[in-house]
């Protein structure tokens, strides 16, 4: 990985990377502090004039630190249902497979 450092910014060369069955990158400790970003934090991905635009969301600066204690789950989802947040729709739902027809 080939890091260019410069006053106000920090560029990164990286390559497109198989994960699992999709397709990701991985951002250098430098562009992770630059934009002092944390586990379970937001990223907005924007993309002008054919260039990919990663900021960290105005939502992470609010959220707390990600919670993973499962037993807290419930209460998590409950506040964050009071606060207005939806949960995601399931992406797979209605589809099927062959393996699902065998149970």
């Amino acid at each position: 990985m080939k890091i260019i450092k410069m006053i106000d910014s920090v560029k990164n060369i990286t390559t497109l990377r198989k994960v699992g069955n999709s397709k990701g990158i991985l951002l250098s400790k430098e562009v992770i502090d630059f934009l002092s970003l944390e586990v379970g934090n937001e990223i907005l991905i924007s993309i002008e004039s054919n260039k990919i635009i990663l900021q960290k969301s105005a939502r992470s600066k609010k959220q707390n630190k990600l919670n993973l204690k499962p037993e807290t789950w419930e209460d998590q989802f409950k506040k964050a249902i009071a606060n207005g947040d939806e949960p995601e729709k399931d992406v797979f739902e209605g589809i099927g497979n062959d393996f699902d027809k065998t149970w």
